[in-house]
């Protein structure tokens, strides 16, 4: 382990960051706290099907009027398996195009590895945002979900997340990330 608590035997993964994180809850505990909220905002989730190389987790949808809104979901249990869920909503995201919302669905994850996963150490931000992807946080245990970053197209599930603020904290990141932008190009 390294001084700044991630690991430093990576070879089974490759060219990604490992971090020492534990899981908070299972898998299986978040899909079903994220079930329990979409079908409260009024959602209704069918069999997910394969979208071209991926099957998501969830598929989520819901009319408004004449207006039909449609989410994929990806879950995982931590920061370590993010990137792998990203990978899958950016190969649905081949097939579908913008027709969708895309969500990785996390419990709660440490934020200082959110933020090296992001910004710091590692750059996943601007390719999350300029992709259209979504961060849900879902604690299974106080049975809140909140978009941390991205925002569904559906905007009154708005006030259904617990903290719609939040998702505030992409205009930190953000700031941030085009600090080190900046940094790195005037250096």
């Amino acid at each position: 382990m390294s001084e700044n608590g991630v690991k430093k035997d990576n070879v089974q993964h490759g060219w990604y960051r490992i971090y020492d994180e534990e899981p908070l809850y299972t898998r299986e505990q978040v899909e079903k706290a994220l079930r329990d909220f979409l079908a409260y905002a009024g959602y209704e989730i069918t069999p997910a099907e394969p979208i071209g190389f991926m099957k998501p987790d969830l598929f989520a949808s819901r009319t408004d009027g004449k207006k039909r809104h449609e989410m994929i979901f990806v879950v995982r249990e931590g920061i370590n398996q993010a990137l792998e869920g990203l990978r899958e909503l950016a190969a649905a995201k081949c097939f579908r195009k913008d027709t969708l919302d895309y969500v990785l669905a996390l419990p709660p994850v440490s934020e200082h590895y959110l933020i090296e996963f992001l910004i710091e150490k590692e750059d996943w931000f601007f390719p999350i945002k300029d992709h259209l992807l979504q961060l849900w946080l879902v604690n299974p245990e106080r049975e809140t979900v909140d978009c941390l970053l991205g925002w569904p197209r559906d905007d009154d599930i708005k006030h259904y997340f617990s903290n719609p603020n939040l998702a505030g904290i992409a205009t930190y990141i953000s700031n941030k990330a085009t600090d080190n932008i900046m940094l790195e190009e005037f250096d």
